[in-house]
């Protein structure tokens, strides 16, 4: 990532182009602010932490909002591979219920996995639109993925677990080749997140081959997408159970 200027504090163009900033703000203050700023008019994406008194914005470039978008052809061609029900929730706010005063922060795409998934169709399905976006208020998603990560971020993946999500992606660019770097986090993790080889959402898919994975969804080489992610995740499956007995 690259800092413009680089001894401003509030500025940063990341390593996809897209332009950060972020300002600190009196703590008691962030709620009035959240009430009464349409901060999403400042940015596309928008993190405001309310204990620390910090509000950060971005204006992501196409090439941010490409992965963003290929992380979803990833998540969905995976999970119908492993049989599992997903459901996207890109662009949603994710607070935690039992805090008024936290103001909550949106990832680049969030996804229900398996059995949160299949809890909120059976909700919308049986009690309709104004339960479901209950569920949605009171259930953290599986998987979050945060794409061009910058020092701006640094706080996420502790907000995400505090929150109750089980992963998070983290995508951002590789110097000398097209594919971006991806990491896995697993974000329950008794020591805090931590960065680990295979997705336990997605049991079976590697960390390894997700730069391939985003790079075939973003330029939209769905056929071959599908087939390495068939391949991988039968492979995958017996790797991922090595690799956690190895860890207990």
């Amino acid at each position: 990532m690259t800092s413009i200027p680089a001894t401003d504090p509030h500025h940063v163009v990341g390593s996809l182009g897209s332009d950060f900033w972020r300002i600190r703000v009196p703590s008691l203050l962030v709620p009035e602010l959240a009430r009464k700023i349409d901060w999403n008019r400042m940015g596309r994406r928008v993190m405001i932490d309310a204990v620390k008194g910090v509000i950060v914005w971005m204006s992501p470039s196409s090439t941010h909002e490409g992965l963003a978008a290929a992380s979803e052809d990833v998540v969905s061609f995976a999970a119908a591979r492993l049989t599992l029900k997903v459901d996207k929730k890109r662009g949603t706010r994710w607070r935690a219920p039992d805090d008024p005063k936290d103001v909550g922060l949106e990832a680049d795409a969030a996804f229900y996995i398996g059995e949160r998934a299949v809890a909120y169709y059976a909700t919308l399905k049986q009690e309709g639109q104004a339960a479901a976006a209950r569920f949605t208020d009171t259930t953290p998603p599986d998987l979050v993925v945060e794409v061009e990560v910058t020092h701006f971020d640094q706080d996420k993946p502790e907000r995400y677990a505090r929150l109750g999500v089980r992963e998070m992606w983290r995508v951002d660019a590789r110097k000398g080749t097209d594919y971006p770097q991806v990491d896995i986090l697993s974000l329950q993790d008794p020591t805090g997140p931590t960065v680990v080889a295979f997705s336990s959402v997605l049991a079976g898919l590697a960390s390894s081959i997700l730069p391939q994975a985003f790079w075939l969804a973003s330029v939209g080489e769905h056929t071959d997408l599908s087939a390495l992610l068939n391949d991988h995740l039968i492979k995958g499956k017996d790797l991922s159970a090595e690799s956690d007995e190895k860890s207990s």
